[in-house]
């Protein structure tokens, strides 16, 4: 039996996580009060590169975990932006 590799681009795009999908679910860090949080353009965050960073860092620019949110992305290796800051696997590439 083989296994076909290749994906339509609608079966990729099903298969992109959302933003709520992809923030910690434990409430101990104040998730639940990200200021993305149900933000309806969640692309804005996590495209590779993000193609739409001032949106995202203007959300970020005054949400209460904005800092936790950047140590979380730094520590596991996220992508995409993060406390208002664009990463790559963790590593900070524009603030």
């Amino acid at each position: 039996m083989t296994v076909d590799a290749e994906l339509s681009r609608t079966e990729l795009a099903d298969a992109e996580p959302t933003l709520v999908e992809l923030l910690p679910l434990s409430d101990s860090n104040g998730w639940h009060r990200a200021a993305c949080r149900g933000d309806p353009n969640h692309e804005a965050w996590f495209p590779y590169p993000s193609q739409d960073f001032d949106y995202a860092r203007q959300i970020c620019a005054g949400c209460p975990i904005r800092t936790a949110c950047g140590e979380f992305a730094s520590g596991t290796g996220q992508s995409g932006v993060w406390g208002g800051h664009e990463f790559d696997r963790g590593r900070l590439i524009r603030e």
